[in-house]
């Protein structure tokens, strides 16, 4: 008997383990489609993988126009992405019944001449039925009084770092 409790855990213990490994594997290959979507104004793909509550709250049109025009500022202020990477999928926690992720990633623009690094990370809320995962600035459920609204119930044990700024001289 004690032999089959020991198989059991074994088992468990290693669909568990293959389980968070292909979570993971998900949400750097989501993070990664949504920051080369953002490098190449990719609006379609950057939507596939926004929240559904924020697109449900903006609708489709709101959100493309509110792109467009992020995009055609920083053209008129000549600030350009020169790269944007997924450093790393930093943990994977089950929190009220879904997944949730952390995901940092730093861009790396030029803001006029001068250049500038931007460590920064996003939330991920995976959804299994699509087994795909959906983004939010990590900052924005911090401070940003327009997400908080979307998200007010939202709580999570996962350390969010703030952003940080990192003027190249």
């Amino acid at each position: 008997m004690k032999n089959y409790l020991f198989i059991f855990l074994l088992i468990s213990g290693s669909v568990f383990c293959q389980n968070m490994t292909t979570l993971k594997e998900f949400a750097l290959r989501d993070a990664k489609a949504t920051s080369k979507a953002s490098m190449d104004r990719n609006l379609s793909t950057i939507l596939k993988y926004t929240h559904p509550e924020v697109y449900k709250a903006y609708g489709e049109k709101q959100l493309m126009d509110t792109m467009d025009e992020i995009y055609r500022t920083m053209d008129a202020q000549k600030i350009k992405i020169l790269s944007s990477e997924v450093d790393e999928v930093t943990e994977i926690k089950k929190e009220n019944r879904e997944y949730h992720c952390l995901v940092k990633n730093t861009v790396k623009m030029d803001f006029n001449g001068r250049l500038i690094t931007l460590k920064s990370s996003l939330f991920g809320f995976y959804n299994k039925k699509k087994s795909q995962w959906y983004f939010v600035e990590s900052n924005k459920l911090l401070d940003d009084p327009q997400t908080k609204k979307l998200f007010p119930d939202f709580k999570t044990d996962i350390e969010i770092p703030l952003d940080e700024h990192i003027a190249d001289n």
